[in-house]
């Protein structure tokens, strides 16, 4: 069985919706099934897909561009994972295939065989799914990368990772600069559609693009990060996290995990009191150890770690 894969990428999107296809893609040739990776965002994923030794197929973001990709690799179904492409579009260009959709916000058209969420608050949304068509609601199907492993961090923060997203269109590095402590080691991660700021401190170690995440996540005492698709990975490391809103879409999930005590959330980026919200909530956090362990024990709770193996047997089962 072989089963399509597309995700959008790019300079405005950033690479959440890279990384949790990729965590699928992994998880079905656990189960037997070929994944292949249709790549609209070129050479800048290149790396990426071959460091996992995922087949890869350059497609275009359009309708037709992934029809086309699909009947030329063979598949028997297509993941999609985009804001960008026309759904009901999709399902008909696809006609005799299986569809499965990633979605995060449950407000376009759900023409699929099998819809996807693995959002803390899937529950609140108003999916209203076609008949027929299987639901995996949840943060039992919340996808994070292979191999991170949950390890309690008793003591005090020594090293703090900072991750903001794979792009930075608003200019958030700067501002995460400006509030850095000079008293711990701080891994400062930039995404490969983002510059890396002018105004890091000395101290701060710059890893621009890196292949694989997880050595950093494993080292790390606490995180400052976005509330994309790395929020999820720290939960499942056990990783205390303060966190900031960028987009909307991040709004729902931020609001779950800030009500269920799984994040200590400092602001949105757009707020008028976002850097003095930011400092405050960041020291909190690097000075109070009962607070951090709290953090991570609820965060933890909600997000396995297992959700693309779930993900992965239910496609098989589709296409049995």
């Amino acid at each position: 069985m072989i089963v399509a894969i597309h995700a959008d990428a790019g300079p405005g999107v950033g690479l959440g919706h890279v990384a949790r296809c990729t965590g699928l893609a992994l998880a079905l040739r656990r189960h037997g099934i070929i994944p292949v990776m249709l790549n609209a965002a070129g050479s800048a994923l290149t790396a990426h897909f071959s460091s996992h030794a995922l087949a890869e197929l350059r497609c275009e973001v359009s309708v037709a561009s992934l029809q086309h990709a699909v009947q030329r690799v063979g598949a028997q179904a297509l993941v999609a994972d985009s804001y960008r492409l026309d759904r009901l579009d999709l399902r008909r260009a696809c006609a005799g295939l299986k569809l499965v959709w990633f979605d995060d916000t449950a407000t376009q058209p759900l023409a699929a065989d099998m819809v996807v969420n693995g959002s803390v608050a899937a529950a609140t949304l108003p999916y209203d799914l076609p008949q027929g068509c299987v639901g995996l609601l949840g943060a039992d199907y919340q996808v994070v990368r292979p191999g991170i492993v949950a390890r309690d961090r008793p003591g005090p923060v020594r090293r703090l990772l900072v991750t903001y997203g794979g792009a930075d269109p608003k200019g958030v590095g700067p501002r995460l600069a400006m509030v850095l402590p000079d008293t711990v080691a701080v891994d400062f991660v930039v995404g490969p559609f983002a510059d890396i700021p002018g105004n890091l401190p000395p101290h701060v170690v710059v890893h621009k693009a890196p292949s694989d995440l997880l050595p950093l996540i494993e080292r790390a005492d606490l995180a400052l990060c976005a509330g994309g698709q790395t929020l999820f990975e720290l939960a499942a490391a056990k990783l205390p996290a303060v966190t900031i809103g960028i987009g909307e879409d991040q709004r729902p999930n931020l609001e779950t995990l800030s009500r269920k005590g799984a994040i200590l959330f400092a602001g949105w980026v757009d707020s008028a009191e976002f850097q003095t919200d930011l400092d405050q909530a960041l020291n909190k956090a690097l000075t109070d150890a009962a607070l951090r362990h709290d953090l991570a024990a609820k965060a933890h709770a909600l997000v396995d770690g297992h959700g693309a193996d779930r993900i992965a047997a239910a496609i098989r089962t589709l296409l049995a």
